[in-house]
């Protein structure tokens, strides 16, 4: 993801394209990103966070792959919008996931620990994206490791679900004294 915010305007300028045109195919993110939070959101309360959990890494996979047979900025934007419908959907998803698999107990542990390494993963994707590009000339071997890891993401949380790992204790039962 740290890909997109730190070298989508670099990438699409490199195909002749503006960076205020590279800057305004970056905002149809959010625009995404809102969309496929309330869809995801929806069809997951329908379907199950688990499988829509995985369509989402699919579609970032799809984007990086889109991204990195792009050879225009129209075709490039096609990439970060189907990047961003996955943006922020896979946060509350993630939790819900987190939640069925290790128990609302453990709920604050996981969810706190996923998302305190996640920014040490968008950065160093961010870092590996730029020496990638310093050493190569071109973002093509990083587009191919992001497209990689989410379609492997999509495909192991697609897998069919494991047991719960930490089964919720009994609810205590509390008594009002008269």
């Amino acid at each position: 993801m740290g890909f997109v915010n730190a070298h989508f305007v670099a990438y699409a300028t490199g195909f002749g394209a503006s960076a205020i045109a590279a800057a305004g195919g970056l905002a149809t993110v959010g625009v995404m990103s809102i969309t496929g939070a309330l869809v995801f959101g929806t069809l997951a309360d329908r379907h199950g966070t688990r499988p829509i959990l995985a369509i989402a890494y699919g579609f970032r996979g799809l984007g990086y792959a889109v991204l990195l047979m792009a050879n225009s900025l129209p075709m490039a934007i096609i990439g970060v919008m189907l990047i961003g419908v996955a943006w922020t959907s896979v946060i509350s998803l993630t939790g819900a996931v987190s939640a069925d698999q290790f128990g609302l107990r453990r709920l604050g542990t996981v969810y706190g620990a996923l998302f305190g390494v996640m920014p040490l993963g968008a950065a160093s994707g961010v870092w590996i994206a730029g020496r990638v590009f310093d050493n190569s000339g071109s973002y093509d071997l990083a587009l191919q490791i992001s497209m990689v890891l989410g379609i492997g993401s999509a495909l192991l949380i697609g897998l069919p679900r494991y047991r719960q790992l930490a089964p919720e204790l009994p609810q205590e039962t509390s008594s009002v004294a008269d």
